[in-house]
């Protein structure tokens, strides 16, 4: 009988636990709609009105606005579960995790959860270009060359690559976390140092 007993008690708490993901998870997807929804907008707002308009102004300020209250949640959501993997909470809560500590405003939230994520994509549970990704933006706000090349600067009207460590690895360091090569055109876009 108390085994019984036992095997209940571990049912229910493992469907409240489910049921906890399950809310955490449509809240994580539901930042990602609006990131993306956002950020869609972008270019038909510049290309109708203006990269100087009030419109163009009105939307930073609400991705600006929608990011801080994501980043917020994601913050509260790492203090208690740590990085959740894609097992866990699925590839597109798992990704709002990324997105929420890749856009953050400063270098020291990616600093201190970048070892989570990389644990996490290590075991398989997060993507490795998410990792690479984080990397590298924070190497580039250090002011140090960036290792995967993914990411760029706009000098004038053009998009060039920041700083790389070792242009000829490169792209094999690209393929190792699963993104593309860097064409011949792009790599000769680096920036030989900071500006």
């Amino acid at each position: 009988m108390k085994y019984f007993a036992l095997l209940i008690c571990l049912f229910i708490t493992s469907q409240v636990e489910a049921q906890d993901y399950s809310s955490l998870r449509y809240k994580l997807e539901r930042f990602v709609d609006q990131n993306i929804e956002a950020r869609e907008a972008v270019m038909p707002i510049i290309n109708t009105y203006g990269f100087q308009s009030i419109q163009m102004d009105s939307l930073n300020q609400l991705m600006h606005f929608r990011d801080s209250v994501h980043l917020q949640f994601v913050v509260s959501v790492l203090a208690e579960h740590g990085w959740l993997g894609t097992s866990v909470i699925g590839k597109k809560a798992n990704i709002s995790l990324f997105l929420a500590i890749q856009q953050s405003p400063g270098n020291e939230v990616r600093e201190r959860y970048f070892p989570l994520l990389e644990a996490s994509a290590q075991r398989g549970e997060s993507d490795l270009s998410q990792m690479a990704m984080i990397k590298d933006r924070i190497l580039v706000n250090q002011k140090v060359p960036q290792e995967y090349g993914t990411q760029w600067n706009y000098v004038g009207e053009q998009t060039v690559l920041f700083p790389l460590e070792d242009v000829n690895s490169v792209n094999e360091k690209r393929v190792s976390v699963g993104l593309k090569p860097l064409t011949k055109d792009e790599l000769k876009t680096v920036q030989s140092k900071y500006q």
